[in-house]
């Protein structure tokens, strides 16, 4: 099978979701051509676009287009198209040039109306702007023969909110950075280590953590929160009015290297504590990284946590926006040091049944392999 990858995607630190497909395809022995240009920066992520930003975008993607157009006319044949994340505006570019009408593929990983609107509250919902994403959301996953995401309940909710048949959609988990995983062993420190690290997102709940960090201050236990984004003046805020004591904040991107010593140096990671409807649907990145290097995982219970996480078991789920059950649960793991170890060794074990890019991209394949079959047997095929 030759798969075209194509599009603006992103890859690198912070965005492992491109990078795990096309290596779980690689490793089912596929063969993938990269038709990309890179379009999105780092800093770019978790920050609203400015009005300079959104004036410029057009000639970013006329620039980037006119690259991806000449590297697809150098791809030779291929038999179908994968348009990476974020690709809801390539795929329109890339069904333009699929003249031999191969199956075409959308990884839309999240909705952009949903983050964008609902949980960011970057534009107001009914504006230009807000039903622009939503006509985008839809007409994107319309036109492509399938559409990739996260979860099953991601799945469902575009499934009703843009009328679509579940049919539609393959829920494929992201996995762990590859940087996170390749990284040395931890420096050994005294005490309990707990380890957020993202970009400050509203579903993240980062307040909840520094109101639980405050209720565990006597108890020997240490927050460390890494990372960049618009919440982040807030937190600090927040640390100063509630006078935490035991937080640590690395306001800046680290390194997958160094991030790596980070996390296997801590006893637990915690994943989202927000309260918004996005935050039910998605298991962000870092639970992935936990659970891959056997981590202690403690996030919010969500019906999306649920697909891959039992309370007790292989996580500690508590509600969300809840401080006191944070804590408690936190507590729990530092008088308990079996359950907490025993607990990120299943944490690994379920990764690796479900979530490496090796299953990933064997699920993918064998779901591609049937509609390739379909649409040779049209008499479109070699139109």
């Amino acid at each position: 099978m030759r798969i075209l990858y194509f599009g603006t995607y992103s890859k690198g630190p912070g965005y492992p979701r491109n990078t795990n497909i096309i290596e779980g395809l690689r490793l089912n022995g596929c063969e993938v051509i990269e038709c990309h240009y890179p379009l999105w920066k780092r800093e770019e992520k978790g920050k609203k676009p400015g009005p300079l930003s959104l004036l410029l975008f057009p000639l970013r993607i006329l620039r980037a287009y006119r690259v991806l157009i000449s590297e697809f006319l150098r791809a030779g044949d291929y038999d179908c198209i994968i348009v990476g994340y974020t690709g809801n505006i390539d795929v329109f570019l890339a069904r333009l040039l699929n003249r031999k009408k191969r199956p075409l593929v959308l990884d839309a990983f999240i909705s952009l109306y949903d983050t964008m609107v609902n949980d960011r509250r970057w534009f107001r919902e009914g504006s230009l702007m807000a039903r622009g994403l939503r006509w985008l959301d839809y007409r994107s996953c319309h036109i492509s023969d399938l559409v990739l995401l996260d979860t099953e309940a991601h799945i469902r909710y575009f499934s009703k909110e843009f009328g679509l048949p579940e049919e539609k959609f393959l829920p494929l988990p992201p996995g762990a950075e590859r940087g996170l995983l390749e990284g040395k062993g931890g420096e050994e420190r005294h005490g309990f280590k707990v380890i957020y690290f993202g970009t400050f997102l509203p579903l993240h709940g980062v307040e909840v953590m520094v109101r639980a960090a405050k209720l565990v201050e006597e108890e020997g236990v240490h927050f460390l929160l890494i990372g960049k984004g618009e919440g982040l003046p807030g937190v600090k805020e927040l640390c100063s009015s509630v006078g935490c004591r035991n937080i640590d904040i690395i306001d800046r991107w680290v390194e997958p290297e160094d991030l790596s010593r980070m996390v296997r140096s801590s006893q637990v990671v915690l994943g989202l504590f927000g309260t918004t409807e996005k935050a039910g649907r998605v298991i962000p990145l870092k639970v992935y990284g936990a659970m891959a290097l056997g981590k202690a995982i403690v996030t919010a219970d969500t019906p999306a946590a649920r697909e891959l996480l039992k309370d007790g078991y292989n996580a500690l789920l508590v509600p969300g926006g809840d401080p006191e059950a944070l804590a408690g649960a936190i507590k729990r793991l530092k008088e308990d040091r079996e359950l907490c170890e025993s607990m990120g060794k299943r944490a690994r074990e379920t990764y690796q049944r479900y979530c490496t890019p090796y299953i990933a991209g064997k699920r993918l394949k064998e779901r591609l392999e049937g509609l390739i079959r379909g649409c040779r047997s049209s008499p479109l095929y070699d139109i």
